[in-house]
C-alpha cells in the first residue's frame, strides 16, 4: 500500500513539473516580443528583430520544450514544423534556424549581441533577458 501512496505522489509531482518556454535575448536586446512576432521569426517569415539582425537558435526535436514551444508559439506539431521547413528548402525559400541543446542557447544567447533562443523557465538568469513568457 505505501508503494502505491509513494507512486501515485510521484506521478502528481510530475504533472506538476511542465516545462515553460520563454523566449530569451542578449541582454542588450530591446524589451519585450510579441507572440505574433516570434511565430513569425520560428517560421523564416521576419529576419529584423527592433530593425536590427540577429542569430535564431532552435531547440532539437529530441527536447520535449520544442514541441511545448511550437504547440503555443507557431501553432505546429514537430511534423507540421518539418513539412514546413521541407518545402521551404526544397522551394529554397528558407532554412531552419540551427539547433542547439539548452544548455548551448543559453550560452549562445548569453555571449552573443544580438541572439534570440528559448528555453525552460527555470534556466533564466541574469545572464540573459526574457522576452516574451509562453
Amino acid at each position: 500500500m505505501k508503494e502505491i501512496v509513494t507512486a501515485a505522489f510521484g506521478m502528481l509531482l510530475s504533472l506538476n513539473a511542465v516545462a515553460a518556454p520563454v523566449v530569451i535575448g542578449s541582454p542588450s536586446l530591446p524589451d519585450g516580443i510579441s507572440v505574433s512576432d516570434v511565430k513569425k521569426i520560428y517560421l523564416g517569415k521576419k529576419s529584423k528583430f527592433n530593425g536590427g539582425d540577429f542569430t535564431l537558435l532552435e531547440l532539437p526535436a529530441s527536447d520535449p520544450l520544442k514541441a511545448d514551444f511550437h504547440k503555443t508559439a507557431t501553432k505546429k506539431s514537430l511534423s507540421q514544423l518539418e513539412a514546413y521547413w521541407s518545402k521551404k528548402l526544397f522551394t529554397g525559400k528558407g532554412t531552419p534556424p540551427p539547433e542547439a541543446n539548452q544548455n548551448d542557447v543559453k550560452a549562445q544567447v548569453a555571449s552573443g549581441s544580438n541572439v534570440v533562443g528559448y528555453v525552460d523557465e527555470s534556466m533564466v538568469d541574469e545572464s540573459v533577458k526574457v522576452l516574451l513568457k509562453l
